[in-house]
């Protein structure tokens, strides 16, 4: 189904599992910024692929796409099991009670049975409770999907030609936090909008695209930027200055071969003072 985008649903579905051109999603990526219809719309589709992932309706390749997006971090996967007991629980309801047939699944079993069926006060407390936290999911899932979207936009080769006035540049050398003797310190400031961190490649396979993984130490939530390209035996990473904190931060750096599978990472340490 197309809208008056042109876009259509299965387009997008691939958008989601990074299997578009450099054209198309700097399109969806463009539109996704401007246009509230199209946050809705990935959005809704996010939901049911993670729907047919948990169905095992996926082929092969787009399954092997949805984990390497969306079940590589320890917060990634609990998220998936959350909505897995959620849709678990929903199916049993409908077993016992023969409210719903058996192939509605998820949070269309729950909405459905809940408008056919008087539930005991046990029950009511238990959907309520499994209501609550789908919706702190999905919430959480929206502003993830905003920020991972800013990150992409941030990092397209075509923003990473310009040099934005208000960006500041650092080496990073390779290793943890715990194992750098001079851990490369930024300092924030009003006149910073751009943090911009070159990562050099010490491994002597090289790869097209990369993918960094950036996490706060100590902090269980992780942020992938993908599609990265090489340069000059480097890797350009940009961040958005309100996206850091105080703290320390760990990059996990690998590259990406033809067939899409992740190779080797590498780590780079920062730290963020105010």
């Amino acid at each position: 189904m197309k809208d008056e985008t042109g876009i259509t649903e299965a387009l997008l579905r691939q958008y989601l599992l990074g299997n578009v051109d450099d054209e198309e999603r700097q399109r969806v990526e463009s539109l996704f910024l401007t246009d509230s219809n199209m946050q809705e719309r990935l959005l809704a589709i996010e939901q049911d692929l993670t729907e047919d992932y948990l169905e095992d309706s996926l082929s092969p390749a787009d399954k092997q796409r949805f984990l390497l997006h969306y079940a590589q971090t320890p917060k990634q996967q609990r998220e998936l099991r959350i909505t897995k007991s959620i849709k678990d629980w929903a199916l049993a309801e409908a077993s016992s009670t023969h409210a719903t047939p058996a192939t509605v699944t998820g949070v269309r079993t729950v909405r459905t049975w809940l408008r056919m069926k008087t539930l005991l006060v046990p029950v009511a407390v238990a959907i309520i409770v499994a209501i609550v936290v789908a919706v702190i999911w999905l919430n959480s899932r929206n502003k993830r999907l905003a920020v991972e979207q800013e990150l992409a936009q941030l990092n397209t080769p075509a923003s990473l030609r310009e040099v934005p006035s208000q960006m500041t540049s650092r080496d990073l050398t390779p290793g943890t936090f715990r194992s750098s003797e001079q851990e490369t310190e930024i300092k924030k400031r009003d006149d910073i909008g751009i943090v911009e961190l070159r990562l050099p490649l010490v491994q002597t396979e090289r790869y097209s695209r990369y993918q960094a993984e950036v996490r706060r130490v100590g902090g269980d939530e992780a942020f992938t930027i993908r599609d990265l390209p090489a340069q000059n035996n480097d890797v350009r990473l940009r961040l958005p200055a309100h996206f850091l904190y105080r703290g320390h931060y760990l990059i996990r750096l690998s590259g990406i071969n033809s067939s899409g599978s992740v190779g080797p990472a590498e780590e780079y340490a920062f730290a963020i003072a105010e």
